[in-house]
C-alpha cells in the first residue's frame, strides 16, 4: 500500500544520538526481535491474536462486525433522535474523541437537517455523581424525547459498576416494560457478560447485540463496534455511516502498512517515537512525558493517557502522561515545563489544516498593537504559536518531538490513533512486559491495578465480591 497521507516524525530538540552508543544499540538490538516478532503475527490466525490480546491490530479487518454496525446505525438513525453513550474508559473514550474531532462543536444545537440526519449526542455513565445524569434525563423528559432516545450501553462484563448503575437508572426512568428496545448493548457474547445474559432473556434494541471482540482490551476498541457505532451513528452532512467507516479503515490501513516496513524505515514512525520515548526514559531518566496536541481538543490527550499509562505503568516503570492543549497550556503547564523539574519530554501533535478557517479583518481601526496581526489567517496564527513554543522549549534544553497530521479528518485522526497503539506495544516489548509473566498475558494489555479500587469501593459499600 502507498502511503499517500503520511505522517511525519520529527525531534526538534532532544535527539539520542549523543545519549552512548552501547544503550543505543541495545535498545535497536531489542527493535529489531520485536519487530520479527510482530511481523510473525501477520500470518498469525485470529483465535491465536486473541489471546495475546493482540486482536486489535485487525479490527478494521472484520466484515462481519463493521457490516453488523453499519446496519445498525441506519437502522438506529431512523429510529431514534438522540444517542446517548454509556460507558467508562475506553468504552466510551474514543467515542469522545470522535465527536470532538469530526462533529459540529455545537452539534446538539443545529437542526435535524443541519446535522444531517444525525441524532444529538451526549454521554454518561462513567461517574457516580449524579448531576449530569440527573440533568440528561430531566432535560430528555422536558423536550418530549426520552422516548425517541437511544442509550448505548458499553461494558465487556456487564458488570462495570459506573456505566450499569447509570443503566439502571435510566431503566427506571424509562418506566416501560419494553425499556430494552431503547437500549443497544455493545458487549462480549458469552454468557459471562451481565449484558448477554440479559438480552437472552428479553432482547435489546434491534434484536442484537453488537460485540467487544475477544482479545480486543478497552483502550484498543476504538476501531471495533465500541468505537465504530458512535462514528457511523454521528455521519453528518454529506456522510453516511459506510462513509464514514471506509474513511476509519483507509487510516488505519495506512498506520499498518506503516508499522510493517522495516523497524528503522523513515515511515515506521511507531518504532522511532517508542526508541525515542524509551531512551530518554532510561538514559535520561526523563518521567513525564507531556502530550501537547496544537488544538483546541482535550479528548484525544485523554485518550492517551489512558493508552498510555494504564498499559506501560507495570513493575515501578513507565513515564507518567501529562495532557496539554496548545496555546492554552502556554498560559498553564508551559511554565512548569521550563522553570519546574527537568523531568519531562514533550510531544507536540501539529495539524498543517484544521479545518475551516477564519481571517483577521483589515482596517480595523484598532490599537496599533493589534492592527499588525490584521489579514492573518487563524490557522497561521496556530501554526505560529506551535513554532513559537516548540522553538522556546529548544532553546530551554526541553526535549521535543512533534507528530505532524496532514488533516483533522477522520482517515487522519484514525491513523493517527493507531501509529499510537503501535508505539504502546513497542513500548511496552522494549519495557519487557511480555516476559516472564507466569504464563500470563502481556501486561502491555492488561490494567490490574484498578482491582484494588473495586475491591475497596464495594467493602466501603457493604456488598459482596
Amino acid at each position: 500500500m502507498d502511503l499517500i497521507n503520511k505522517l511525519h516524525f520529527l525531534v526538534e530538540n532532544g535527539r539520542v544520538d549523543s545519549f552512548p552508543q552501547a544503550s543505543q544499540q541495545k535498545v535497536d538490538t531489542a527493535l529489531q526481535r520485536i519487530h520479527l516478532l510482530f511481523q510473525e503475527e501477520t500470518e498469525a490466525p485470529l483465535t491465536e491474536l486473541a489471546h495475546g490480546l493482540r486482536a486489535w491490530t485487525r479490527s478494521h479487518l472484520q466484515a462481519e462486525d463493521i457490516a453488523q454496525v453499519a446496519a445498525s446505525a441506519t437502522r438506529a438513525r431512523e429510529a431514534f433522535s438522540v444517542l446517548v453513550t454509556i460507558g467508562v474508559g475506553g468504552s466510551d473514550l474514543s467515542a469522545r474523541v470522535f465527536h470532538d474531532s469530526f462533529n459540529h462543536p455545537y452539534h446538539n444545537s443545529l437542526s435535524v437537517e443541519e446535522r444531517g440526519g444525525a441524532p444529538e449526542v451526549y454521554f454518561a455513565g462513567d461517574t457516580f455523581d449524579p448531576r449530569k445524569l440527573s440533568g440528561l434525563l430531566e432535560m430528555l423528559k422536558a423536550r418530549g424525547l426520552l422516548d425517541k432516545t437511544l442509550f448505548n450501553v458499553i461494558s465487556k462484563s456487564g458488570t462495570t459498576t459506573e456505566t450499569m448503575a447509570a443503566l439502571m437508572v435510566i431503566r427506571d426512568a424509562l418506566d416501560d416494560v419494553n425499556w430494552q428496545q431503547q437500549v443497544l448493548a455493545t458487549t462480549g457474547l458469552t454468557a459471562d457478560s451481565v449484558l448477554f445474559r440479559m438480552h437472552k432473556q428479553s432482547p435489546f434494541y434491534g434484536d442484537t447485540l453488537l460485540p467487544v471482540p475477544d482479545g480486543v482490551g478497552g483502550r484498543f476498541s476504538a476501531f471495533s463496534p465500541v468505537g465504530l457505532f458512535f462514528l457511523a451513528m454521528t455521519a453528518g452532512k454529506g456522510e453516511t455511516p459506510d462513509t464514514r467507516i471506509r474513511a476509519v479503515i483507509e487510516g488505519v490501513s495506512q498506520a499498518q502498512a506503516a508499522f510493517n516496513l522495516a523497524y528503522n524505515h523513515q515511515d515506521n514512525i511507531a518504532y522511532q517515537l517508542a526508541r525515542w520515548v524509551h531512551l530518554f526514559e532510561e538514559v535520561d531518566r526523563k518521567g513525564t512525558i507531556v502530550f501537547y496536541n496544537y488544538a483546541d481538543s482535550s479528548c484525544l490527550g485523554e485518550w492517551f493517557v489512558q493508552l498510555y499509562t494504564e498499559s506501560i505503568q507495570e513493575r515501578n516503570g513507565g513515564a507518567n502522561v501529562i495532557s496539554a492543549k496548545g496555546p492554552t497550556s502556554n498560559h498553564s503547564i508551559l511554565n512548569g515545563i521550563i522553570a519546574g523539574p527537568r523531568d519531562k519530554v514533550v510531544l507536540f501533535i501539529h495539524w498543517e489544516e484544521l479545518g475551516p478557517d477564519l481571517v483577521l479583518p483589515k482596517e480595523t481601526g484598532m490599537d496599533s498593537k493589534l492592527t499588525v496581526f490584521e489579514g492573518l489567517s487563524m490557522t497561521h496564527m496556530q501554526t505560529a504559536s506551535y513554532r513559537g513554543t516548540a522553538l522556546d522549549f529548544s532553546d530551554n534544553s526541553v526535549p521535543t518531538a512533534t507528530l505532524t497530521v496532514s488533516k483533522r479528518d477522520i482517515q487522519s485522526v484514525c491513523q493517527l490513533m493507531r501509529l499510537l497503539m503501535d508505539t504502546i506495544a513497542v513500548k511496552g516489548r522494549l519495557q519487557g512486559l511480555h516476559l516472564d509473566n507466569n504464563g500470563g498475558s502481556e501486561l502491555t494489555y492488561l490494567q490490574d491495578g484498578v482491582e484494588g479500587y473495586k475491591q475497596n469501593f464495594r467493602s466501603f459499600l457493604g456488598v459482596g465480591s
